[in-house]
């Protein structure tokens, strides 16, 4: 009865729009969320967040439809407007959503667009105290400074001052060359919509607009409510790239060949080893061989990179693992090399002695590690003194059929 009197209660029209028309709900990922809102708020010049007819076209026209359309393009452009508009006169948030959906779903090739900035927060430390037990609940934001709307963060970590992140945030649409960015570290407080401002710094543009962007350490400043707590130079650990460069190449490569002489961590007098390496401080630039099953003199033959991270005077951690499905992987061995042994022309090529807690076995593990910078001016060099050489014994013949003369 109650439901009778409701549909007696509705207009005509309203008769008419239940029975001709269905909603569905539909989950629009971040990445996709982030585009069409810096696509809209791009072409929202009068900032009364709706698009008119025009804004739209130009819209359309700058995520690539009109190469795609052709001479269709401006019967879609007026199609797509019509549709979606409740007004016939503007686009509100929430329509240009709708559109940019079926859009992207139409077009995969156009939509979403590649971000501008791929930034990678891998982790802060030294960060000041901000609740009672001395530690802290902090989360890291971004956003291009100057433009407060555009902004992101990672999760939360509870209870540390040393926290790692190792996020990556992507969609920042609306970074343009000069742009800066601000990162603040904030402490969480469950129940409030803003926690509490920790330390912040500015990464300038020229530090990352450019090849291979910035990776490294940046210096933190205290928020003015914790400047009068000494001791603490808090530093954010990351990594910037513009899209619009090239990825360059690995500036090192690590081939791990294979190992022997594994103490046995199971049951059945075997192993499952695996290896892993990082550069000596640098925990964002660990890479880690397959696993092989039931072997104490595992064949990887495997090329690992440094993840774009290596300095000159970095090291190189080896360890090799017993993988355990079940719990923690147990330790099996482990060594250090130095980068005076393979920063140089032909690298590193040979066996190193693991270290161990059995001391009845000797594992070691055979590696090749070449520095490219390193092989490449080896190269250049090696190509100079060939061309001289050439040109030396063209000398001489010249010389040579002159005095026959």
């Amino acid at each position: 009865m109650a439901a009778r009197k409701t549909i007696k209660a509705q207009n005509c029209a309203q008769r008419i729009e239940v029975a001709t028309t269905s909603r569905s709900q539909v989950v629009i990922s971040d990445l996709a969320a982030a585009d069409a809102e810096n696509l809209f708020a791009l072409y929202d010049f009068d900032g009364i967040s709706l698009l008119p007819r025009g804004s739209l076209t130009e819209v359309l026209r700058d995520v690539g439809l009109e190469k795609e359309l052709g001479d269709d393009f401006a019967a879609f452009s007026k199609l797509a407007f019509d549709s979606h508009s409740a007004d016939s006169h503007f686009l509100s948030p929430h329509e240009f959503k709708q559109l940019y959906y079926r859009l992207m779903h139409r077009y995969p090739r156009l939509l979403p667009r590649t971000p501008a900035l791929r930034v990678t927060v891998y982790g802060a430390k030294n960060l000041p105290p901000a609740d009672v037990n001395g530690k802290a609940d902090p989360y890291c934001t971004m956003q291009l400074a100057g433009k407060p709307h555009i902004k992101t963060r990672t999760r939360h970590l509870e209870k540390t001052l040393e926290p790692r992140w190792g996020e990556e945030l992507t969609g920042n649409y609306a970074y343009q060359e000069g742009d800066d960015l601000l990162f603040e570290v904030v402490d969480y407080d469950k129940g409030s919509l803003q926690g509490d401002l920790m330390c912040s710094c500015v990464v300038p543009n020229k530090e990352f607009h450019r090849p291979g962007g910035f990776d490294g350490s940046w210096p933190m400043t205290l928020a003015p409510e914790l400047a009068k707590l000494k001791g603490y130079t808090p530093a954010l650990r990351v990594r910037i790239q513009v899209m619009a460069f090239p990825e360059p190449p690995p500036r090192m490569t690590i081939l791990i060949r294979h190992a022997e002489g594994l103490p046995p961590a199971d049951a059945n007098g075997k192993s499952d080893p695996f290896c892993s390496m990082q550069l000596v401080g640098k925990p964002y630039s660990r890479s880690t061989t397959t696993i092989k099953s039931r072997t104490l003199e595992p064949v990887w033959n495997e090329t690992l990179t440094d993840k774009h991270r290596y300095e000159v005077g970095d090291s190189i951690s080896f360890k090799v693992w017993d993988y355990d499905k079940a719990g923690g992987n147990d330790l099996l061995g482990e060594c250090v090399l130095d980068g005076s042994q393979f920063h140089k022309p032909g690298g590193f090529d040979g066996e190193l002695k693991l270290e161990t807690s059995e001391t009845k076995y000797t594992p070691c593990i055979s590696v090749k590690i070449l520095v490219r910078e390193v092989e490449e001016a080896t190269a250049a060099a090696a190509a100079a003194a060939a061309a001289a050489g050439v040109e030396e014994e063209a000398a001489h013949e010249v010389e040579e059929v002159v005095e026959t003369a």
